[in-house]
């Protein structure tokens, strides 16, 4: 059962996405919980993302983790002084979703979100989190901020994930052999695995996967992950 809200009996539907009928924007929601969990390292879902993120606070931090991005792609790209120097500063992070502070970190996180061009017209109201008066807008204003954080060089793509789990299915019909990856590799934790250290031979199973997770992310330099045979 969804999380219920501070001392009350009573369930407040605004705060989950069970009145939400489309699959099509569930499927996004669902995206939307695994990129943003992987960044900030919590487990979200339809049920506690709006509880979790309702104080302004977690969006501040993931601001943080993609600034590092951002300051790095500015540094390799010219024309790209506008983009946002540095990300929400004096934020609170464990205020409650009813005080001034909340108001302060969501309204930080939306003025840092403008400045990493992410068209005015994605962009949620304060109330809209903070009243719960509008959490697809929420989800909208977050999806766009993911496709921006993929355009400054940021290796979390909110695409990946869904697409290389296709990919790897494919795979193991292909050659007969269970492949796993990286669960966090699209993220800012990273499990321990075993690395694959041998060359790999053009026309293996191992050199196609490597390709195939190549093309996925589209990243410059060396992808951030590993595979392995299990």
């Amino acid at each position: 059962m969804p999380r219920r809200q501070g001392t009350s009996n009573k369930y407040d539907r605004r705060m989950s996405f069970d009145d939400v009928k489309d699959e099509r924007m569930l499927v996004m929601v669902d995206k939307l919980c695994v990129w943003m969990g992987g960044i900030l390292g919590e487990t979200l879902n339809r049920e506690n993302l709006i509880i979790t993120i309702r104080n302004g606070g977690p969006l501040c931090k993931l601001a943080d983790y993609i600034q590092e991005s951002v300051d790095d792609f500015k540094a390799n790209n010219e024309d790209n002084d506008d983009l946002p120097s540095s990300a929400p500063q004096g934020c609170d992070f464990t205020c409650g979703v009813r005080t001034m502070e909340a108001r302060q970190n969501v309204t930080k996180f939306l003025d840092w979100a403008r400045k990493l061009r992410v068209p005015e017209s994605s962009i949620f109201l304060p109330d809209d989190l903070l009243k719960l008066k509008g959490k697809m807008n929420v989800v909208n204003t977050l999806l766009a901020v993911a496709r921006r954080a993929k355009d400054c060089g940021m290796a979390a793509d909110i695409d990946a994930p869904p697409k290389i789990a296709n990919a790897f299915i494919g795979l193991e019909e292909k050659f007969g052999k269970k492949f796993d990856h990286t669960s966090k590799a699209f993220g800012s934790q990273k499990s321990e695995l075993k690395t694959v250290t041998t060359t790999l031979m053009s026309g293996s199973a191992w050199k196609i996967v490597q390709q195939k997770i190549d093309a996925i992310l589209q990243l410059p330099g060396k992808p951030s992950y590993e595979i392995f045979r299990v």
